[in-house]
């Protein structure tokens, strides 16, 4: 597997130019030097600011300038940011009596002029369509929605805590990848939950990364995690890179094959360089062939609510079906199960299923056999109705895993694969809809005379 490094900005990256230029005690010495300073707090024209229509918000952490009409939404930025705080200290393990004294400035911006005027965005500062972050500062544009606002407030957050008590934040996928997944929030009744998978296109509007993934996927432009990892410093000018590292945090984050591997990325930080995305793939090489194939079902299925962990699939060694055929369960809470068979090309079958289950959808509990319940359809086949498909990670894997174009069963059916591979069964239900569904179906599968 290849890597290409590319040119990734972080704030010590021009001493890192010069150690090849400079006596080692002299790097040394501008690198301390930097590190001292890099976080100090600007010294700032309060009176200016109030002449300017310039509003200061104070909470814990965080002293907040905005010129935006006073509103709740907006009000309650700092106690959002404090809230944050917290949470990020959980997340990278940080201790919290660490960060007490930690402090940032932030500025919500309606008309940028004002805030050139009264020193609040200095010249050095450039032109961003929405969020900028730097050292113990960060600015953002206002947005079309409250929620917007926020994510870009915790997401610049997330650069400057990484920044700040990490000791760097990663390449480019990472960086941002890390931004996007703790930016992604639910603020409810004063509590805030970061890395939440959004239930409802209703509850981010204005967020649009599952939109992002779904166009570009359309449009013919789907991406590998290896892609991904290859962003380079460049990559981010364009909106669509935060979709898809958003979508790859998030899928990491989650997946019981790389959740361990990705959350012990956050001690290693302070390597911006190709070598950091190498390691991470060495330690999990042995398995890349089934995340990979995970990855590309995720992506395509993707959607509101979608269930990492549940629609992992469920692997097993393969043995050859008896003549007399085999017995499998099917757990209606979880994606893809290995049948523990293996199917000969050409050969017809027949499955047929038994037992009763329970799917939960919109708020209703419904009684389910492996025929699906006709009110509701998904993927164009009743809800909760038996699928099946042949797949095999051996030899050259396909373009596009066979795990997302199924077959109906239903009750009874036949299914003659044309390539060799192991049966892989599940009900037919959203990623997103499984984890309230209770029971399980039974199985039986036999060759056709």
């Amino acid at each position: 597997m290849i890597f290409h490094s590319g040119n990734v900005a972080v704030s010590r990256g021009r001493l890192r130019q010069a150690q090849s230029l400079m006596p080692m005690a002299l790097v040394l010495l501008l690198a301390n030097v930097a590190a001292a300073s890099e976080f100090d707090l600007p010294a700032l024209d309060e009176g200016k600011i109030r002449a300017a229509g310039i509003r200061k918000l104070a909470g814990k952490t965080i002293a907040l300038y905005t010129d935006l009409p006073v509103g709740a939404e907006v009000e309650e930025l700092p106690r959002v940011f404090d809230a944050a705080v917290a949470a990020w200290c959980q997340y990278f393990a940080v201790d919290a009596a660490k960060v007490a004294g930690w402090r940032i400035v932030g500025c919500v911006i309606g008309d940028r002029a004002r805030f050139e005027g009264a020193g609040l965005c200095p010249a050095s500062v450039p032109q961003f369509p929405h969020g900028y972050s730097s050292g113990s500062q960060l600015w953002l544009n206002e947005q079309p929605s409250g929620y917007y606002r926020r994510h870009l407030l915790l997401h610049e957050g997330t650069h400057c805590f990484m920044q700040r008590w990490l000791g760097g934040a990663g390449p480019p996928w990472y960086m941002e990848g890390m931004a996007e997944l703790l930016g992604t929030h639910r603020w409810q009744d004063g509590r805030l939950t970061l890395g939440v998978m959004p239930l409802t296109k209703d509850e981010v509007p204005y967020w649009g990364r599952v939109k992002i993934v779904k166009d570009e996927l359309a449009a013919g432009r789907g991406m590998s995690l290896i892609d991904v990892l290859r962003y380079d410093s460049r990559a981010h000018l364009r909106t669509e890179p935060y979709g898809w590292c958003w979508a790859a945090a998030a899928f990491f984050d989650q997946h019981p094959l790389t959740k361990e591997a990705f959350r012990a990325l956050q001690a290693d930080t302070s390597d911006w360089s190709v070598e950091f995305s190498k390691r991470f793939y060495d330690r999990l090489k042995d398995r890349w062939p089934e995340i990979s194939e995970d990855w590309q079902l995720f992506v395509h299925e993707i959607d509101y609510g979608y269930d990492v962990a549940r629609a992992a699939v469920v692997r097993k060694p393969a043995a050859a079906l008896p003549v007399s055929g085999g017995s499998i369960t099917v757990a209606a809470d979880r994606g893809w199960q290995a049948s523990g068979f293996r199917v000969q090309a050409g050969q017809e079958y027949r499955l047929t299923a038994s037992g009763r289950f329970e799917i939960k959808s919109d708020g209703q509990h419904w009684p389910c056999e492996a025929g699906g319940v006709s009110i509701r359809y998904a993927g164009g086949h009743p809800l909760g109705m038996l699928l099946a498909v042949v797949g095999d990670l051996e030899g050259e894997p396909p373009a596009k895993t066979p795990l997302a174009s199924p077959q109906p069963i239903g009750l009874a059916g036949t299914l003659q694969p044309e390539r060799s591979g192991t049966l892989y069964l599940k009900i037919n239900e959203p990623a997103g809809g499984l984890a309230d569904n209770s029971g399980s179906l039974a199985v039986r599968l036999t060759p056709a005379p």
